[in-house]
């Protein structure tokens, strides 16, 4: 199979993973944020924030590096044994001792979360095990997809079964960390088939560790913003506005997968290609894949923008309903995390300029810092002039550094890359899409005034209206921009002379 028809069938799987990744939780949700409440679902997603990072922080980058080597030495069994090995052991000894830190945590956390804490522990365990950037390296996609798909079904079951009440939030944990585990332990009975373990030196096992380390903020940079906002929304308001911070944040995170899973494909590929010296080849890569995150995650985050005040409400339930404004002020970071994701996975990461990725990252986590130290407690005291409670407007309060953070991002890594990449031919080619995206948003909302103005209250008779509306809107205009370029582009090369 030619290295196009590979790359398309392993978007194809992962793809076909997010997708059920996806559609999941959107089924499980409605039902946990009525079992559980606000209270509940922020607990959970507080520690669950927690436990991330330090899962982050035991593998430290590994699932790029990891993926990156491998892809570069897939042609050489020897050195790929030796790379594999070497790394293998760094993340054994980083996860035991980190895994030593997070026991101190949960020992000493508060008596409200301790026994989630215990429940996340297995996630540690789950860091140690981590393997999937082998298979990623070897872009074979298809075992990671099949196993993380029977996972999440098997969770899903498990949930409806078994979550009943708010006393059950361990149980909801447990199912949650369970599922991730299983997932690894599957991946390892297919190790042997790619590599074996060699004896590696110490001093090479060390030598992994920095690079390891440049790529542990590009690994947390894409949710590094939302956890920080969690953080801070526990220590400043309390678990609610965690609650409600993350059912807005709950949709983006769903469709973000279908975006950043081209990246997970193209890493390898694109790492691969400039192993072999092909930069052209690559270089091409980036420019189609820049038009494709951005016409859909300019779909994505327009179409949420425009049904957040009616779908919300009518998913989550009345008490997470003002949660509908924080997920309009959220979408814009969808477009943005499309954009530099593609930079990052197919430029930056594969080029080996990690620096720069560590230093956008830095400056937007500053800012972040800053704006909601500094807007959270003021949005907090005037809630009642917002016309909300408390809990929501100190959430909102967090919302304006989140999308300064993911804008700031963009904008160093432009100022470092300008003159290496074709930044302007970028703009022009994918402009149509988010003036695409501002055009169906307005018709969304002819149509809400249309449903109204006609006695419609149904919710789901306006969701489903403005979602096929809006949708036929969307792909319209995007469908005549493509078969006017297609045209253009078939006269330039006709070498017909016409009359």
């Amino acid at each position: 199979m030619n290295e196009t028809a590979n790359t398309k069938r392993n978007y194809l799987y992962n793809v076909i993973c997010e997708l059920v990744t996806t559609l999941i939780p959107l089924i499980t949700t409605p039902y946990i944020t009525r079992v559980l409440g606000r209270g509940g679902m922020g607990s959970y997603q507080y520690v669950q924030t927690i436990a991330s990072y330090f899962v982050l922080f035991a593998n430290c980058g590994v699932k790029a590096y990891g993926n990156r080597c491998i892809a570069q030495a897939k042609d050489d069994p020897d050195r790929r044994n030796r790379v594999f090995s070497g790394i293998f052991y760094q993340q054994v000894i980083l996860s035991l001792l980190v895994g030593s830190i997070y026991a101190v945590t949960a020992f000493s956390a508060g008596e409200e979360y301790r026994v989630l804490f215990a429940v996340f522990g297995i996630n540690m365990v789950s860091a140690l095990m981590e393997v999937s950037w082998l298979y990623y390296g070897m872009e074979r996609f298809r075992p990671v997809a099949v196993c993380t798909i029977g996972a999440k079904v098997a969770v899903a079951a498990g949930i409806f079964l078994l979550v009943r009440d708010e006393k059950d939030l361990w149980i909801y944990a447990l199912l949650c960390s369970l599922g991730v585990i299983a997932v690894q332990l599957y991946l390892w009975c297919g190790v042997k088939r790619f590599v074996r373990f060699v004896r590696v030196p110490v001093n090479e096992i060390r030598t992994h560790f920095l690079p390891c380390l440049a790529l542990l903020i590009p690994m947390i940079a894409p949710t590094l913003f939302r956890s920080m906002d969690k953080l801070m929304l526990e220590t400043m308001t309390g678990a609610d506005a965690v609650g409600l911070y993350g059912a807005a944040e709950q949709l983006q995170t769903c469709m973000l997968g279908f975006i950043t899973g081209l990246g997970t494909v193209m890493l390898p590929r694109v790492s691969n290609l400039l192993a072999q010296g092909k930069e052209a080849d690559a270089q091409k890569y980036i420019g189609t894949s820049m038009q494709f995150s951005v016409c859909i995650g300019s779909a994505f985050a327009f179409g949420i923008a425009a049904v957040a005040d009616v779908f919300v409400p009518y998913y989550y339930g009345d008490a997470f309903s003002e949660a509908g404004i924080l997920t309009l002020v959220l979408s814009p970071t969808i477009l943005m995390i499309a954009w530099a994701d593609v930079i990052r996975a197919q430029y930056i990461i594969p080029h080996k300029r990690d620096r720069i990725f560590v230093i956008s990252v830095l400056c937007g986590a500053i800012l972040n810092l800053v704006l909601n130290a500094t807007l959270i407690p003021l949005f907090s005291s005037v809630h009642a002039t917002l016309g909300l409670s408390r809990d929501a407007a100190g959430t909102l309060g967090a919302l304006p550094g989140t999308l300064c953070a993911e804008f700031a991002v963009i904008l160093v890594q432009y100022f470092c890359l300008k003159k290496e990449l074709p930044y302007r031919d970028y703009v022009r080619t994918c402009a149509v899409f988010p003036l695409a995206g501002c055009v169906m948003f307005a018709a969304v909302q002819g149509v809400k005034v249309l449903l109204t103005a006609l006695g419609v209250s149904s919710p789901l008779v306006i969701l489903a209206a403005e979602v096929a509306f809006g949708g036929g809107v969307y792909l319209g205009i995007v469908g005549v921009w493509y078969w006017r370029r297609k045209k253009r582009r078939e006269k330039r090369e006709d070498p017909t002379p016409h009359i």
